[in-house]
């Protein structure tokens, strides 16, 4: 994930940190270290909780003395706004770099409210998002507010009929929503298509970023968030 902005105007407020485990990618959300523990930890992918801030840079934890001359204090710089909007890619699975899904509509809708395209309920996306990603409706969005084993619902009608052949994506979350985000196993995309019910990292989805056909959507949607659960923000702990 990276820096989009900050809900107060700032800039990136920067700091060095001493770490309790290798940081092997940037875009990591770091937390508090724990009882026992030399400095800020790793998340898991449904855990962000007593979050400092996302990595810029990477380093190796080491605990002994070495033989080279350098310190065994490793560092690494994190942005540490707690107002800070995060922009990550929406990955199609809990593996970074993965494709999102697109349906195929296999019956029209004239009213533009059903989306029936496949197994949503296997997926278990209600109250997620979904767009269209080829058709009439491409690049428009709106929340799936029921599910059924062929199709995804929504309340406020897409723009224009859906028509068989239409594509739509989805996702598993909604913006301002009961909804949060799982992270993906490297911890710096969110995976968007991981069942709702496992969206548990502390993490509030507040726009979407989503792409279209012609503009490789698959491979380049987004999502803004704020952490729910910062360190620094006042009355957090």
């Amino acid at each position: 994930m990276e820096f989009e902005n900050s809900l107060s105007g700032g800039a990136p407020y920067l700091m060095k940190h001493q770490i309790n485990a290798t940081v092997a990618n940037v875009g990591v959300p770091l937390l508090i270290g724990g009882a026992g523990e030399a400095g800020l930890d790793l998340p898991t992918a449904t855990a962000v909780n007593d979050m400092v801030g996302v990595n810029i840079d990477t380093a190796t934890y080491v605990t002994a003395q070495t033989t080279d001359g350098t310190s065994p204090e490793r560092l690494v710089t994190i942005i540490a706004n707690p107002d800070a909007v995060w922009r990550a890619r929406l990955s199609g699975s809990s593996t970074e770099g993965t494709a999102l899904t697109a349906r195929t509509v296999t019956t029209a809708s004239t009213d533009g409210l059903d989306v029936t395209a496949g197994n949503y309920s296997g997926t278990t996306m209600d109250e997620g998002a979904i767009w269209g990603y080829s058709g009439a409706n491409a690049g428009r969005i709106r929340k799936i507010t029921s599910i059924s084993t062929t199709a995804a619902t929504v309340t406020v009608a897409f723009d224009a009929d859906i028509a068989v052949g239409d594509k739509f994506v989805h996702a598993s979350f909604w913006t301002f929503d009961t909804n949060t985000v799982k992270l993906t196993a490297a911890f710096y995309e969110v995976d968007a298509q991981a069942a709702a019910a496992s969206n548990e990292a502390e993490f509030m989805p507040i726009r979407f970023r989503q792409g279209d056909l012609a503009s490789d959507g698959l491979n380049k949607s987004y999502v803004l968030m704020v952490a729910r659960d910062h360190i620094l923000k006042q009355g957090d702990a």
